[in-house]
């Protein structure tokens, strides 16, 4: 985890998002030589109605990587990405992100995707406006949102590389 001062928390998420979205474009994957950007307002409307407590949305990106703009005022179910390495990036609100320890209970609902159980063990990190947590493939994690709050953040999802 990587908690950046608090006078380049808000430059530091800014520029992360700006450097994930600037050769970004549309929704989808954008062809190379292109970019689009989207404004911190673009990215939080794009999940501004959440359903069952969450919202995610792709954020314009290019090819190797997938973007995702997330908004939650629940906590999530456990996820284990086979062959996803997730980065996370705080925006707005505040959660606390379990990681690592052993699943129980959990199931495959997509090729390489496990979702639900619990976690025994691990470590839990705060997650706020600036700060990034990088999950590695196959590790457990879930994102814990305290009663009444809620988060924004970026999720960065690419595939392990041998």
């Amino acid at each position: 985890m990587i908690r950046l001062s608090s006078k380049f928390a808000r430059l530091g998420a800014a520029a992360v998002s700006a450097g994930a979205l600037l050769w970004a474009t549309s929704v989808g994957t954008q062809p190379l030589g292109e970019a689009r950007y989207l404004s911190a307002g673009e990215v939080h409307a794009l999940v501004a109605k959440l359903t069952d407590g969450v919202a995610t949305a792709a954020v314009p990106t290019g090819p190797g990587a997938v973007v995702l703009a997330a908004h939650r005022n629940r906590t999530g179910q456990v996820e284990v990405h086979v062959r996803l390495n997730d980065e996370l990036i705080g925006q707005a609100g505040r959660a606390s992100v379990r990681v690592g320890g052993t699943v129980a209970g959990n199931r495959e609902t997509a090729p390489g995707e496990w979702r639900g159980g619990e976690i025994t063990g691990g470590k839990t990190y705060d997650l706020g406006p600036g700060d990034v947590i990088w999950i590695p493939a196959g590790m457990p994690h879930q994102m814990i949102v305290p009663a009444g709050g809620s988060i924004h953040y970026l999720a960065v999802k690419f595939e392990v590389r041998p």
